[in-house]
């Protein structure tokens, strides 16, 4: 039995669910039955997960309880939803160095691609010091799930309640692109982060993606940022693999 803990934000729910379902219906990793422990770090005694420094000592009973063999996180994920949803009254862009090519927005004020990770980076912090408790707390192995590519500006406009308060201005929300733009920015960053601390990454795969970058209509969640229980069958899988690989001798 391959028995692990997860712990996170909102998209720890699409996981959690998709791994219960996974084992509903007697899924197996080779030939192993596996058991994930899912716990959602606004949980009222996993809250904060830095105390004094350390990772909160509640969350290390949680692993100990669990008998994991490894722990899965999924950790914010929603930064660049909350930067770049809503345009403010002077619209940004800006190029993606890795993709050059992808089209701006001809009314918008064009940033460096430095101040758009910047300030990734300042909304990151929080994120980035939990997954160094967690480095720091336990030897087991670590692996972060990509957080889902961001849905299109139609499911925003269909669930609008988390970005508009009171009167919806459609003009305000953002092109699919620079909300990818901004995604793959961010990936980028929590990739970095996950190198530096022996963490390893499992990246979303590309039959999640629609063409213009946004998360595959078949992954939606119920809301304009979330994905579906069908999205964390997958990722649960395709970690277990990762891991599998990774931990192989010459892995």
């Amino acid at each position: 039995m391959i028995r692990f803990a997860g712990f996170g934000h909102s998209h720890i729910v699409a996981l959690a669910q998709g791994c219960y379902d996974l084992a509903g219906r007697g899924e197996r990793f080779g030939d192993q039955a596996f058991e994930g422990h899912f716990h959602y770090l606004y949980g009222e005694t996993l809250t904060p997960p830095i105390i004094e420094g350390k990772l909160n000592p509640n969350i290390i009973e949680k692993i100990s309880e669990a008998g994991a063999q490894f722990i899965m996180l999924s950790l914010g994920g929603n930064e660049h939803s909350a930067l770049s949803v809503v345009q403010r009254q002077e619209r940004f862009d800006f190029i993606l160095g890795e993709a050059p090519d992808l089209p701006l927005d001809p009314d918008a004020t064009i940033l460096p691609e430095a101040v758009i990770r910047e300030t990734l980076r300042e909304t990151m912090e929080e994120v980035s010091a939990t997954l160094r408790a967690f480095r720091d707390a336990v030897s087991l192995p670590i692996i972060h799930i990509e957080p889902p590519p961001p849905l299109p500006r139609e499911r925003v406009l269909d669930h609008p309640g988390e970005f508009f308060h009171t009167v919806i201005d459609s003009t305000r929300v953002s092109s699919n692109c620079l909300r990818y733009k901004m995604w793959r920015t961010q990936a980028k960053l929590y990739r970095e982060i996950c190198e530096r601390l022996d963490v390893f990454y499992a990246p979303i795969p590309k039959e999640f993606f629609a063409e213009d970058g946004t998360l595959a209509p078949f992954a939606w969640g119920k809301d304009a940022t979330h994905a579906n229980p069908q999205f964390g069958e997958h990722m649960i899988l395709d970690a277990l693999s990762l891991l599998a690989t990774r931990l192989q001798p010459g892995g």
